[in-house]
């Protein structure tokens, strides 16, 4: 791959990532991927990971918490379970290979996409397979239906 595709591959792998993880939907694990099928080893892309993740997160707090997003009371001791592991990831980390990493990872990966298949069956079982659907009570349309009226085709 030439130096100037690897670079726009990398820069819409972060866009990808970025928009993902403002919407709290994953951005790290868009980005690891991405990394993985590159040729990063996973020791490698989890540092470059945690470097993207600092400065989307922060933001990402801020905007959220503007627009009342953020419950404290129920982040808090989440926040304090994270810190522990951390600390407990770093040690494990330090001490497994980067192909045990990857295995993890993958694992991981797939078990997602099972429960999210499973979560996207249920709906479309629900509510049909439109996408386009009426947005929950106490929140702003998710489209505007068509104008109606004599000017209206």
């Amino acid at each position: 791959m030439s130096p100037s595709l690897h670079l726009l591959a990398a820069a819409l792998a972060g866009f990808a990532a970025g928009t993902l993880g403002a919407m709290g939907l994953g951005g790290g694990g868009v980005l690891l991927l991405y990394l993985a099928l590159t040729g990063t080893g996973q020791l490698a892309a989890q540092g470059v990971n945690l470097t993207f993740f600092l400065p989307i997160a922060a933001l990402s707090l801020v905007l959220h918490r503007k627009n009342g997003l953020v419950e404290l009371p129920a982040a808090l001791p989440v926040a304090g379970g994270g810190v522990l592991g951390l600390l407990g990831g770093i040690a494990l980390a330090g001490r497994l290979p980067g192909e045990h990493l990857s295995r993890i990872f993958g694992v991981l990966v797939a078990l997602t996409a099972l429960r999210e298949a499973r979560s996207a069956l249920r709906l479309f079982r629900r509510d049909g397979f439109s996408l386009l659907r009426k947005s929950p009570p106490g929140h702003p349309p998710l489209h505007k239906p068509p104008p109606r009226g004599k000017n209206s085709l």
